[in-house]
Order: structure tokens, then C-alpha cells, then sequence
């Protein structure tokens, strides 16, 4: 097991950080909901290979990602069509568009295991950021654990506010699956982005309420809980979000 840890550093980092950080990673190379612990792993190192990728920074320095032909440099342990997924969403989220997911679709791709996918990658994304940060290396993958996935998709899943199927936090009130909106009837769309699949819906959110802050401690202004303030928080987060092309 990797031990995610944070010793002889000038920024102490919090214990919760640290628990929060330990149970995505353990994550990563146990079987999912759609993907097994191989194709999880797979999916993470891969994430990582992508800012390598010729053919990503060709296309990224493009007018359009289209402009440019070629393949992606990566591992070859994915199909191409997962390969081409991960690497645009690492290297060019903000030119993904309907029609590159819908293209995605038609040539096999399987909405539980796209949402499944962006979850690992989040997930190596937040982690690896993290650490860059510190002045560190980045954590060694996990070990990968035996398993089969459980393929469990929420009964309430439908196709309406995003180009895959989500779960309305309103319909799913009283279900096994309201915790992933803390009981609430609304949630904000960032929020529900990953809830086709809910355990990376909370494996990750439970990176953001302990990397960012709870939901109601966003809008508790009485009360400063970190080392910045709720309106320096919102500065770094704005400014992050206008250079990654976020529109959220």
C-alpha cells in the first residue's frame, strides 16, 4: 500500500487532507463499479503518460484539436478509444465538446465506464497537483486488487443535465444514494457530474470538502476556517478555473 504522508515539509498538512487522500488512492487500484482494479490502474497511469503526449500538445497549440492528425503517445495497455478520452480530458478540457463525447458513443464507448474513467483521473489529477505543489514527487500507484466490478448502475440514472446520465439529487431523496448530496433536494451541477457512478462521486468530493471546504462552510462568511480567507480561497479557485478553460 502507498502510505500518503507529509513529513519535514515548511506547510503542515492537515490530518483530514491526509485521510481523505489516503482512501481515493487506496481506491484507485480496487475493482470499481465499472472498471476492474487493472483497468483502474490502466486508467490512472495513463492520465500520467498523457502530458507527454506529441500529438496533445500539437493539437492543444492548434486552432482546432481536429487541425492536427496523428496518434497519442501512450502505454498500450487501453484501446484507443479510452486512450483518446483520457488524454483530451488531461491535456484540452476546455475544447471537449458534445459532439467529440456523442463521437466517443458511436464508436463504443460505454457512458458508466467514461464517468467511471473521470473519476480515476480526477482523482490522479488532484493528488499529483497536490504534491507538485509541495516541491514533491508524485505518490507510486497502488497495488492492484483482485476483484470483479459490481456493474451497479442507480436505478434513478437518466439523461438530462449533462451529456451523461446523472442522478437528480431531488429524485433520489430517502434512496441509498441521497448521502451523495448530504440529504439535499438541490446540488449544484459540478456536484452531480459524477453521480452515474456514486463511489466516485464521494471519493472524490471527499478530496474537494477537505482540499476546499464543506458546502455549508462556502457560505458561512461569519467564520474563516482556513489560513486565506472565503475571498482569497475564491480568488486562487477563480483564477485556476479561468486558465484551465473552466466554465462551471
Amino acid at each position: 500500500m502507498t502510505k500518503i504522508m507529509y513529513e519535514d515539509l515548511a506547510w503542515p498538512v492537515r490530518d483530514e487532507v491526509i485521510a481523505a487522500q489516503q482512501y481515493a488512492w487506496d481506491r484507485l487500484g480496487r475493482p470499481g463499479t465499472w472498471l476492474s482494479g487493472v483497468e483502474r490502474i490502466a486508467v490512472a497511469a495513463e492520465a500520467r503518460n498523457a502530458a507527454g503526449c506529441q500529438l496533445c500538445r500539437d493539437s492543444k497549440e492548434a486552432l482546432s484539436p481536429y487541425a492536427v492528425e496523428g496518434s497519442h503517445d501512450h502505454l498500450g495497455a487501453l484501446a484507443e478509444l479510452e486512450v483518446e478520452q483520457i488524454h483530451r480530458i488531461v491535456n484540452d478540457p476546455g475544447r471537449l465538446s458534445r459532439a467529440w463525447y456523442k463521437g466517443l458513443g458511436d464508436a463504443g464507448m460505454v457512458e458508466e465506464r467514461y464517468v467511471e474513467s473521470v473519476g480515476v483521473i480526477v482523482t490522479v489529477v488532484a493528488l499529483d497537483t497536490f504534491t507538485r505543489g509541495l516541491g514533491m514527487a508524485p505518490w507510486p500507484l497502488p497495488q492492484v486488487e483482485a476483484g470483479a466490478p459490481s456493474e451497479l448502475r442507480p436505478a434513478a440514472a437518466r439523461r438530462q443535465m449533462a451529456w451523461v446520465s446523472t442522478l437528480s439529487p431531488g429524485e433520489v431523496l430517502g434512496t441509498a444514494e441521497s448521502d451523495i448530496y448530504d440529504g439535499a433536494a438541490t446540488a449544484a451541477h459540478i456536484k452531480q457530474a459524477l453521480s452515474l457512478v456514486p463511489e466516485e462521486q464521494r471519493s472524490f468530493f471527499g478530496l474537494v470538502d477537505h482540499q476546499y471546504m464543506l458546502g455549508v462552510q462556502m457560505f458561512d462568511f461569519e467564520k474563516e476556517i482556513r489560513a486565506i480567507t472565503h475571498a482569497q480561497i475564491e480568488l486562487v479557485a477563480g483564477r485556476v478555473s479561468a486558465l484551465n478553460q473552466c466554465v462551471y
